[in-house]
């Protein structure tokens, strides 16, 4: 019953997204209501706010379960080469990262301040929880190091989302699965090799 119930979760959640950017790409952000988005999901409006605390949080999709499934996804690996696949693994579960969606959320964030701090405070959610699991996997008392690779991957990525956007930008088309896993291979190669460095110091 479980599975049924985050499948049907991730439906709705899914579906009020996807409402609310094509009305957002027609109207403009400020033009559409919470009730709009309720209308062209055909969900009531008080759905729209028990999956969604706020309008400007449905332009981000499916964050609202995206930290919980990255900490789920380091739960229980016990070496730190092992956080940086499991991340970039976690982000090909993602809706939305990486597609066509991103360009449209991506000015959106840029023009409206709500946006962009709610992709803000999304980002060091995700960093938080990586740091955790590199404190866990590395040992030892000190925290800087932990906190340095899991923003220096947290950066990374989001370097390969703004990339990702401007070849989709300029190409008029989603990147095929190749070219997303070239992009991430990069960033966990620049990572990697951050880790090596500081393994080396140690």
């Amino acid at each position: 019953m479980s599975g049924l119930r985050e499948r049907k979760k991730r439906k709705t959640l899914t579906a009020i997204h996807e409402a609310a950017m094509q009305l957002f790409a027609e109207r403009g952000y400020a033009a559409v209501t919470v009730a709009d988005i309720a209308d062209a999901a055909d969900v009531s409006r008080a759905t729209v706010f028990t999956y969604y605390p706020a309008k400007e949080n449905i332009v981000l999709g499916e964050a609202p379960l995206a930290v919980e499934s990255l900490a789920a996804a380091l739960d229980g690996i016990d070496e730190r080469a092992g956080v940086v696949l499991a991340v970039r693994g976690w982000l090909r579960t993602l809706s939305g990262w990486v597609e066509p969606d991103i360009l449209l959320q991506r000015r959106l964030a840029e023009e409206i301040p709500a946006v962009g701090a709610a992709r803000s405070s999304l980002l060091r959610a995700v960093e938080a929880v990586i740091a955790e699991a590199l404190e866990r996997t590395m040992g030892g008392e000190d925290t800087l190091a932990p906190r340095l690779v899991a923003g220096s991957l947290t950066a990374a990525l989001a370097t390969v989302e703004s990339e990702a956007a401007t070849r989709m930008a300029s190409s008029g088309r989603a990147l095929a699965d190749h070219e997303v896993d070239a992009l991430l291979d990069t960033a966990v190669a620049f990572v990697d090799g951050g880790l090596a460095r500081l393994e080396e110091r140690a």
